[in-house]
């Protein structure tokens, strides 16, 4: 009879053993993810920053993106963590601190000068490119591993959150600077128009999705909507630019995809 519930117990603590480890490895790709977010999310504000002429609300969003990025970092090196010994994760931090240090470069010739050298603002965005490179395979390293799992629509609203990022992080380069028009900016593949299609694709897969789910499709239409106002935007950028609007808009969608996001995981590992 002890044998018996030996075993029973030994079984249950194994059980619940893998149930946390689960957890955690789940929510180490969703630290990644939004480490990817705050990459670009971070550049966005470096434009808005510098085109509307040291904007001071838009320093503050550096600088709180600095503080949520380096807590994200904090998690994911920790002793235990998935991502811990990943041979990615030295490379992430490299360009981490790299990207870092041009920032405060860039914003600090701004401050100083009234102005940034467009050589350098080129190498801040081409960092930003390297970071995420570098998180993406850190993040398909932990699919692959099986070290964690993602659901297929959960993980469609996270590649929908970055579509959105470096969309409004390029509209942000071109409407409200001059540099947006000379420099070559190369962190959406195939230009905005063709994320703007891949993002609308993805849009039309999660409403239907959501539409037995009230709260939930309240929320996809939302994104619609603003999701409207930011493509017309964006086929327009020379014309009536609204950098704040859709720099605000942007980081709605982001959030509100979160929430869809995260409802379809808890869905998945019930």
């Amino acid at each position: 009879m002890i044998k018996i519930s030996l075993t029973v117990v030994s079984s249950l603590l194994l059980t619940l053993l893998m149930t946390i480890n689960s957890h955690a490895s789940n929510d180490t790709l969703k630290n990644v993810y939004e480490m990817r977010t705050i990459t670009f999310g971070i550049l966005g504000d470096f434009y808005m920053f510098s085109g509307l002429e040291g904007d001071s609300r838009y320093n503050r969003e550096i600088k709180a993106g600095i503080k949520r990025f380096e807590g994200h970092l904090g998690l994911i090196t920790e002793d235990g963590a998935p991502t811990a010994k990943l041979d990615t994760l030295a490379n992430t931090i490299q360009h981490w601190q790299t990207y870092k240090e041009l920032l405060n470069d860039n914003r600090n010739d701004f401050l100083t000068q009234g102005y940034s050298n467009a050589r350098m603002v080129d190498k801040l965005t081409k960092k930003a490119t390297d970071l995420n490179n570098s998180l993406g395979q850190m993040y398909d390293a932990l699919v692959a591993s099986k070290a964690g799992s993602v659901s297929k629509l959960t993980q469609d609203t996270r590649n929908m959150g970055l579509i959105i990022q470096t969309i409004t992080a390029e509209y942000a380069a071109r409407s409200t600077s001059s540099l947006g028009q000379v420099m070559v900016i190369d962190i959406n593949e195939g230009g905005m128009d063709q994320q703007g299609k891949i993002f609308q694709g993805f849009l039309a897969q999660l409403k239907e999705a959501a539409k037995d789910n009230k709260k939930l499709h309240r929320v996809m239409d939302q994104v619609g909507i603003k999701w409207v106002f930011i493509a017309k935007s964006i086929a327009n950028y020379n014309e009536n630019a609204v950098p704040f609007i859709v720099n605000s808009y942007g980081d709605r969608i982001t959030q509100n995809l979160e929430t869809v996001g995260n409802h379809f995981q808890t869905v998945a590992t019930k």
